[in-house]
């Protein structure tokens, strides 16, 4: 530290403006350590690395992981999902991934529906009825029978997950290609860097199944920002 002082100070106003600087440092010392550990009891902890169609996670948000069987460490949930339609066939596609420091877990849900139409007949006497002829102050009636007819719709419904091998995810006009086992990817210091890096916005990525289906997804921006708090 530069010497304030000149050599007219006086010894006590020295002394005096010494000792507010130190009991200030010991102020900010004693501050720091519980503003850290506040810090971190606001990360919420969730018990379980293991993706689910059904789970109950703060997602979009850095959170402490305490599994069983990987230990603990930090990471963000992130979900999306979009449907397609062709012919008869409804199908919902959900995309949940856990993002690590180390690698990056999918699991690629989809929930199909297939619903066929068909006509069921329905007699109705009360229609089938038709005046035949008047005779004297007697109406008579045909009994022939009349049938009506509407659509009913029959679904089918299937749920299916799938295995993917290959990820691609693009940040800016940067495209990173990282390869896989079991929607289990690796994350690499490049890719990392990038992660940390990327602008708050929507990220596109593309996975690869094994039996080579494509499915185009998105990562939220919330995700992309706590990716900060991750790599």
């Amino acid at each position: 530290m530069n010497n304030i002082f000149s050599s007219k100070t006086p010894y006590l106003a020295k002394q005096i403006f010494l000792l507010s600087l130190a009991v200030a440092n010991i102020s900010i010392i004693g501050i720091l350590p519980s503003r850290i550990a506040q810090a971190a009891q606001e990360v919420p902890v969730v018990s379980s690395s293991v993706l689910g169609q059904n789970m109950d996670v703060p997602w979009s948000r850095p959170v402490k992981i305490n599994d069983p069987f990987e230990g603990s460490y930090l990471g963000v949930f992130d979900r999306n999902y979009f449907y397609r339609r062709f012919l008869n066939n409804n199908v919902r596609f959900e995309v949940l991934s856990l993002w690590s420091p180390n690698s990056v877990r999918f699991l690629l849900a989809s929930r199909e529906r297939n619903c066929a139409y068909s006509r069921r007949f329905s007699y109705n006497r009360l229609l089938g009825s038709r005046i035949l002829a008047y005779r004297g102050h007697k109406y008579l009636y045909t009994g022939f029978p009349y049938y009506t007819s509407f659509p009913i719709s029959r679904c089918a419904i299937a749920n299916n997950t799938q295995n993917a091998v290959r990820l691609s995810i693009k940040i800016g006009e940067q495209v990173y290609h990282l390869d896989g086992k079991s929607s289990t990817f690796a994350v690499n210091p490049a890719v990392a860097n990038a992660l940390k890096a990327a602008p708050i916005e929507n990220v596109s990525i593309r996975l690869v199944t094994d039996s080579g289906e494509t499915i185009d997804s998105e990562i939220g921006k919330g995700t992309v920002e706590s990716w900060r708090n991750i790599y």
